[in-house]
Formats: C-alpha cells, sequence, structure tokens
C-alpha cells in the first residue's frame, strides 16, 4: 500500500504544483484579438438616453478621464458583466495608439476571460479630422452613420473579433473598440 501512495502523492503534488504556477504566473495582456467567442459576449447596446445625466453636463471631452467618459448607465452595465477598469492600458491597434499619443485611453476587461473594452479620446481640429479620416477610409473603414452621425468603422472582414469605430465631434476624436460603445460615450450624449 505504501508503495502506491507515495508515487501518487508524488504525481498530485505535481499536478497541483502546476496549477498554482499557472494560477500565479497570471499572462500579459498582448493586443492580439480574443477567441471569435469575446466579441459576442461585450455589451452590444447600451440604454439610451432620455435626457443629459447631471453627470454628462459637467464632464466634457476635455476634462474627461477613463473614470468619466461612460454614462453612469454604461459603466452600471460593464459593472454588471463582470468588466473593470483595468489602470494598465495597452492599444487595441495603431490607430488607437495614434488617438493616445495625444490624448488618452482606456481599457475595461474582466478577471479569466479575454474579453476587453477599450476606449481612447484625443483633442483634433477638424482639419487634421477631415485629413486623417480619408486616410482611414482609404485603408478600408467605412462609414456607420446608422450607430452615430459622422461615425467611421474599421473593415470587417479582417477576421479580427474587435471592429474598432471613431467618431469626432466638437475637436475631440473618440476611438471605441466596437461601434455600439459610441452610444454610451458622455460627451456624445444628446443634449
Amino acid at each position: 500500500m505504501k508503495r502506491t501512495v507515495l508515487p501518487v502523492l508524488a504525481v498530485l503534488a505535481i499536478v497541483l504544483s502546476g496549477c498554482a504556477t499557472a494560477e500565479a504566473s497570471e499572462p500579459q495582456p498582448t493586443p492580439s484579438a480574443p477567441s471569435p467567442t469575446a466579441a459576442a459576449a461585450l455589451p452590444t447596446e447600451f440604454p439610451t438616453p432620455t435626457a443629459t445625466p447631471a453627470a454628462a453636463v459637467a464632464v466634457d471631452a476635455a476634462s474627461a478621464t477613463c473614470a468619466t467618459v461612460l454614462t453612469d448607465d454604461a459603466v452600471n452595465e460593464l459593472e454588471a458583466d463582470g468588466f473593470t477598469l483595468n489602470p494598465d492600458v495597452f492599444a487595441l491597434d495603431d490607430v488607437m495608439t495614434s488617438v493616445m499619443t495625444d490624448g488618452f485611453g482606456c481599457f475595461w476587461n474582466r478577471g479569466g476571460g479575454d474579453v476587453r473594452v477599450w476606449y481612447a479620446q484625443a483633442a483634433q481640429d477638424d482639419a487634421s479630422w477631415v485629413d486623417r479620416e480619408e486616410e482611414l477610409l482609404d485603408d478600408g473603414w467605412t462609414r456607420i452613420d446608422g450607430i452615430m452621425a459622422g461615425a467611421i468603422q474599421a473593415p470587417t472582414d479582417t477576421g479580427k473579433d474587435y471592429i474598432p469605430a471613431m467618431l469626432n465631434r466638437a475637436g475631440t476624436t473618440h476611438y471605441v473598440s466596437y461601434a455600439e460603445l459610441l452610444t454610451a460615450v458622455v460627451a456624445l450624449q444628446p443634449e
């Protein structure tokens, strides 16, 4: 009996130490696309605001932070779905990186999964936006006015789970990891 118990205990110890190592070493975030089911797990529709929330009046694009950029309803929905604001922001793609260069970026994720939500914004005058928009349209981005007038979206035929969208309004460019998130941005709410 002793001969069987010791090998079993040794194997069990090795297996458990491997599990502990896997749990202790959290994978480093990479900008690669998540699994095909990841996009389906994102909130797809945020409540349509009936009036401008009181917080929206006080927080415009110029004074926005990651903690204030989304509507309270959107933040509550993200939190209900297990998302938390992560202080370690990394860009989803080169376009987001370019926005963050002159502004800031935000990143929400939920533990144990590869589903993430990105947002970035920067001040950008109309002439610069027109040039940038033309460049993106030439790269395959398309207009998606159905979400919000003036919005453009990355190509949908890339095989990536995240299809970012952008919009420039009132001198601020907004970048989101999926188009519906534009409707949750405080600075883009109807007045």
